[in-house]
């Protein structure tokens, strides 16, 4: 990635010295006046920023007192993130530098980023973030015109940010105009691999901007753009994006999009894309409204996906007949490693059906690695259905079924399942289970994360 740098220095020395210096060189004539009565500093540190190594910067710039120095002159309180961040960077001395500073992390909780702080950065960093890798100001305060100064300063296109592979702006308060700023500069970042957009109010207008994006990114691995007040529009452009074989996206998530419509368009859309696009290893479709006829339409595409690894369809409104799609998907040559189904309806009304469509397919199933079925009002019959077969399914790995409605059959098989140390692969769940006076509890395991 930063071939071409050393080449390029080599010609700078070879310019004639009488040669009229370029508009953006013009500040260095001072500098090298300077320098005729001063000590040579290193060559690699003469460049600076045009070329080399954030280490060769560091050799003349002290970025963690030019951060902690502009912070003082612009009364602002140094922000304990960014500064772990630069001094990390600093004792790893290596060509690259990154800058995590998310507003939910307990150093910084009560300091958050603002569009103030925008220009403290653009004022410290501008120069060298032609070295910045990685850019994570998830869950601060910025809004459009922190977005937008943002987008103008480091990550501006005549700035020459070529090494930025991750940009994390989740959950702040960024709506289309800043969206907009923020897509125009890193349209043109071809080394961006992950672009985390979740929880800012980009309504259809930013969605729309982020899928044009997307349109012109096909290096692009990872795309987030969950709960965005995003409209139908945004999710069936996105589908239709990922139509182009020659996008490599890995991983989408368009959870909680602003679905008015009782028609499906959207999942028929979302099938189609998915039966032939081979790129796609993880798609969460949480929260978009779909019903039984819905994943009806896009069991009937994934047949022929043989490339989806994780498929989460949390917070939708599937019941007992939904259930029974998902069985035919996981009874079929099915990939998935992880299936989400959490908070459906699935046993509604202690209805049986659904789980023992699904515990029918996990007995011949050998690719499922991790099964959540949390919040789904399983009544104890649903739960002793899938008990045994997850007795017979030594290739599951952990499963979800806490909140859900226990009884003791249910509770004393899956004692026997977690306590059976012969099995080839130990069971991982988001509960454990005691026994007392001849009773089963079920316990919910704080915490839990199905990995």
């Amino acid at each position: 990635e930063v071939t071409g740098f050393g080449e390029e220095e080599e010609e700078e020395e070879e310019a004639p010295e009488e040669a009229a210096p370029a508009p953006e060189e013009a500040g260095h004539n001072a500098e090298e006046a300077r320098a005729a009565t001063e000590p040579a500093a290193p060559e690699e540190a003469h460049h600076g920023a045009d070329g080399g190594s954030f280490k060769a910067y560091i050799q003349s710039v002290d970025i963690c007192k030019a951060y902690e120095d502009a912070c003082k002159a612009g009364l602002r309180k140094v922000n304990a993130c960014v500064r772990r961040s630069l001094h990390d960077s600093v004792q790893a001395a290596k060509d690259t530098f990154f800058i995590e500073a998310p507003g939910n992390d307990k150093l910084t909780f009560m300091n958050r980023l603002t569009d103030d702080d925008m220009q403290i950065f653009a004022q410290v960093f501008m120069t060298p973030s032609v070295f910045l890798q990685r850019l994570d100001l998830s869950y601060n305060h910025l809004t459009d015109v922190g977005a937008t100064e943002l987008a103008q300063t480091i990550l501006a296109a005549d700035n020459n940010t070529r090494r930025l592979t991750s940009l994390n702006l989740r959950s702040n308060s960024i709506g289309p105009d800043g969206c907009f700023a923020i897509c125009q500069a890193v349209v043109m970042r071809q080394t961006l691999r992950r672009l985390n957009m979740s929880q800012n109010p980009l309504g259809r207008e930013g969605g729309l901007l982020v899928v044009d994006l997307l349109r012109n990114s096909p290096d692009l691995l990872e795309l987030h753009l969950e709960d965005t007040e995003a409209d139908i529009d945004v999710l069936v452009a996105t589908a239709e994006a990922l139509l182009n074989p020659e996008l490599h996206l890995k991983v989408c998530n368009l959870q909680n999009p602003r679905i008015i419509t009782l028609q499906e368009d959207h999942t028929v859309h979302l099938g189609r894309m998915l039966r032939v696009n081979t790129h796609l290893s993880e798609i969460n479709l949480g929260k978009i409204k779909m019903r039984d006829e819905g994943v009806r339409q896009l069991v009937s595409f994934l047949l022929e996906n043989k490339t989806l690894r994780i498929l989460d369809l949390r917070c939708n409104e599937l019941g007992a007949a939904g259930a029974k799609h998902i069985g035919v998907l996981l009874g079929s040559d099915c990939q998935l490693s992880h299936l989400n189904l959490s908070g459906n309806r699935i046993g509604e009304q202690g209805n049986v059906t659904g789980a023992t469509a699904i515990a029918q397919a996990l007995l011949n199933n050998r690719m499922l690695r991790h099964l959540d079925l949390d919040h789904n009002a399983l009544c104890g019959g649903a739960l002793k259905v899938l008990a045994d077969a997850v007795d017979q399914n030594s290739m599951l790995e952990t499963i979800a079924l806490f909140n859900n409605q226990w009884d003791q059959p249910s509770s004393y098989k899956f004692h026997q399942i977690l306590s059976d140390r012969a099995r080839v692969l130990p069971l991982r769940a988001d509960f454990v289970t005691s026994e007392v006076d001849l009773r089963i509890d079920i316990c919910k395991v704080n915490n839990f994360v199905i990995s």
